[in-house]
């Protein structure tokens, strides 16, 4: 299944001096999250829903821009999304376990002690004596502060096996941790002493491949959600099989072989890649690439004081 056969279903909702193919079958990527919801999707569904109601960027396909993604400038309000993604939600997979497990370990590492300490002088460094709070009621706080420290959760590109709802939302995400308590400011001495983590993820929904030769794979898809490869491969074959041999038989007239045949297609499944969510952007005007933050999960820990400056 080539490229060009996923994107020309899609009938656009206003034809842009004829970029946009013409329909030739019903299925097409905004039909996604209706196939996730049957599958019990429910974080993926909301997330694509949000990237199909959201703007292009005004960038020249229409993708968040690169300093974006890598944090270098501010984004937008519009482009980020914070309501989504729940951390409760996260931890129901148990292969999360692990990076949280060492996330929580390596909370206070020398690295970490470093970011804590460049975060906390940047904006105390000029109050005056006393005890200050350090608490956080969002990711979008926490990042703004600065993280104490964080680890990369990464799905190999080429890997199709593994269906679940964390890897239809998510796939490559950050996770994060940041430490609170009070910071105590005494005759130009500061000291931080910590009482509690905050545990929350950051990522960039976007459909770029950046300098990738190949668009990345998204899975096969239709109606009914998605099957890893083999089995997408072994039922299209059994497609193709019925249909040959609904033609061949001849035992149905041309209103009923077009009937049944367009019950098969409904079955047949599509490779959706990356590039698929590019051709629907730039052929309707639509779909924003945004930035992921969950709540925070909040945990206490035995008190630990960092000395920050003296």
């Amino acid at each position: 299944m080539t490229k060009t056969a996923v994107t020309a279903n899609m009938t656009p909702a206003s034809n842009k001096a004829g970029q946009c193919a013409i329909a030739k079958r019903k299925f097409g990527i905004s039909d996604i999250p209706a196939a996730m919801d049957k599958m019990k999707w429910p974080t993926s569904a909301a997330l694509m829903r949000r990237w199909f109601a959201g703007k292009p960027w005004a960038t020249e396909n229409g993708g968040m821009d690169a300093a974006s993604k890598l944090h270098q400038k501010e984004i937008p309000e519009q482009y980020i999304d914070d309501s989504i993604v729940k951390m409760s939600w996260l931890l129901s997979f148990e292969r999360v376990q692990k990076d949280y497990a060492y996330l929580k370990s390596m909370w206070n590492s020398p690295n970490a002690q470093k970011q804590i300490r460049f975060a906390i002088i940047k904006k105390y460094k000029d109050h005056a004596d006393g005890k200050y709070p350090v608490v956080f009621n969002s990711a979008r706080e926490a990042e703004e502060f600065g993280y104490s420290n964080t680890v990369s959760v990464t799905m190999a590109q080429w890997r199709m096996d593994v269906l679940d709802d964390l890897r239809g939302a998510l796939a490559n995400y950050n996770l994060r941790v940041i430490a609170q308590g009070q910071v105590v400011i005494a005759a130009k001495k500061i000291e931080f002493l910590v009482d509690g983590l905050g545990f929350y993820v950051e990522d960039s929904y976007d459909f770029g491949d950046g300098s990738d030769f190949i668009s990345q794979p998204l899975g096969f898809w239709n109606f009914n959600g998605t099957v890893i490869p083999p089995e997408a491969a072994a039922r299209n074959v059994s497609i193709n099989s019925n249909q040959t041999a609904i033609m061949e038989t001849g035992v149905l007239d041309a209103a009923d072989v077009a009937e049944v045949f367009k019950e098969l297609e409904g079955e047949r499944f599509y490779l959706i890649q990356n590039s698929d969510f590019v051709e629907y952007r730039q052929c309707h005007g639509k779909g924003g690439d945004f930035r992921v933050l969950s709540d925070i999960k909040y945990e206490a820990v035995p008190p630990f004081t960092i000395s920050i400056s003296s």
